[in-house]
């Protein structure tokens, strides 16, 4: 394999790496407090021959990281939409056990009175348990800034975890938003300075035109890398055609 197509190989299996980011992005454009992920890429530069001013640049992809900026709020009435105002992050516990982290809001109650996200995954309180609500005799539900769950007939009942993770670019994408610990992390402890806010939810942080555009540079790029792999080939054969009828 010669050297320019090692170093199209590179570009494109790099490329292929950000379309796939790219277009998930795009696709939880609309999911509540989903962050934007990013690719990181590097040059790594390597001797093609004796001399040391001969060097090619490889492409190298470093990993990504999460886009942490908060999403606009929107206010949406509902009193089980609940919004983060500051770094902090919600707790849930997925149908499948695991726990995880995110800032969709968007609550309901399931049968059982649990506070679900659609998906199912469970809200939880400060100390990992899933927040369980009366199925009756609530009344009003009112959600205060420490994340205090009231109702008008019952008084105070639960607590919503708010938690502070330090380490949240070393976490793993779960789906629909949520993000899982990797093994021998931190565990989060409570956040300070977020405040929770009742009748909101925080929007996705990812700018859809700007990453539509993204997604099309990519794409053409990944193409002429393709014919610039392609044209490569061509030449090659045609070298050793010339060769072979030269003999």
């Amino acid at each position: 394999m010669t050297e320019s197509t090692h170093i199209s190989m590179s570009l494109a299996t790099s490329l292929q790496r950000q379309l796939d980011i790219t277009a998930n992005n795009i696709a939880n454009a609309s999911t509540a407090g989903y962050k934007g992920e990013h690719v990181v890429f590097e040059s790594l530069l390597q001797d093609t021959s004796m001399s040391a001013d001969d060097q090619s640049a490889f492409v190298s992809d470093t990993g990504s990281y999460i886009d942490t900026r908060p999403g606009a709020l929107s206010q949406t009435g509902n009193p089980l939409d609940v919004a983060l105002h500051g770094g902090g992050w919600f707790s849930y516990q997925t149908p499948e056990g695991q726990q995880a982290y995110g800032r969709d809001g968007s609550f309901v109650i399931d049968t059982q009175g649990n506070l679900t996200l659609l998906s199912g995954a469970k809200l939880l309180d400060a100390g990992g348990a899933p927040i369980q609500l009366p199925t009756q005799g609530l009344g009003e539900i009112n959600i205060s800034e420490d994340g205090t769950i009231s109702g008008s007939e019952t008084g105070p009942l639960r607590k919503i975890g708010v938690f502070d993770i330090p380490e949240i670019q070393s976490y793993k994408r779960l789906g629909g938003g949520m993000l899982i610990a990797p093994e021998g992390s931190a565990k989060p402890g409570p956040a300070e300075g977020t405040a929770v806010r009742q009748g909101a939810l925080e929007l996705s942080n990812v700018n859809p035109v700007r990453e539509m555009t993204r997604l099309i540079d990519v794409q053409r790029a990944y193409e002429r890398t393709n014919s610039l792999m392609g044209n490569a080939d061509d030449l090659r054969r045609d070298s050793l055609k010339r060769i072979m009828q030269a003999v």
